[in-house]
């Protein structure tokens, strides 16, 4: 299997160095670094490889460059099998709001960086949303508009599914917890996909936020 491929765009210098050790050390990936809104799209214009994610600062400083969330934007857009994690030291709940209304993959805290950024990009590479462990709860709460609960809506079957895919499990690792086909998997999430209008994996975690689902909020370490 060949090495998937990161690229940062941040533009310290000294903070792209340890972000590189910490990748570099698992000899997992390829990386790669850039430290402007112009440094990046030069480079995805010009490369002939695309990286997998990219871990992009929110709040670039250098002259003329774009801030992360326009960034990701345009990425998102010009190049969609990209994934994108936003590093931020920066007010939570005003850029948590505005990185999912744009859709990017992963939120983390640069102050847990060392602890959960291997984390964060498995999670994402394996095709699931990752909102970082210590996100305050009033940080996403306030993002998502209060609801009755939507997750009484499915059968408890359904339910034992919801709750697995919100953890990060995948098809396979659910069918083999549940002892199912992956058919039988997919046939569920479908279901659950229809009976909550699900679109993007990141609408599981919202739903259970919303609901205050204690098992979700125990997982991702979320306190009221």
């Amino acid at each position: 299997m060949s090495r998937k491929f990161i690229c940062i765009t941040d533009d310290c210098e000294i903070f792209c160095l340890g972000v590189k050790s910490i990748i570099e050390s698992t000899k997992k990936y390829d990386f790669t670094e850039t430290h402007s809104s112009g440094e990046l799209f030069n480079f995805l214009n010009e490369t002939n490889r695309l990286p997998d994610i990219i871990l992009l600062d929110v709040k670039l400083k250098k002259f003329g460059s774009l801030n992360g969330l326009e960034i990701a934007s345009i990425v998102k857009h010009e190049y969609p099998t990209i994934k994108i994690i936003i590093l931020t030291s920066f007010d939570e709940n005003d850029v948590l709001k505005k990185a999912l209304e744009v859709g990017v993959d992963g939120f983390l805290p640069k102050e847990t960086i060392t602890e959960e950024l291997l984390d964060a990009i498995g999670c994402v590479l394996d095709g699931q949303n990752y909102l970082g462990k210590n996100t305050s709860f009033q940080a996403i709460n306030n993002v998502l508009k209060k609801k009755a609960s939507r997750t009484g809506l499915l059968t408890k079957t359904e339910m034992n599914l919801f709750l697995l895919i919100c953890k990060g499990h995948t098809n396979q690792q659910i069918a083999e917890k549940l002892n199912v086909s992956i058919h039988t998997v997919e046939t569920h999430r479908s279901n659950i996909k229809n009976k909550l209008s699900i679109k993007t994996d990141v609408d599981y975690i919202k739903i259970a936020i919303e609901d205050n689902i204690e098992e979700v909020m125990e997982f991702y370490e979320i306190k009221k």
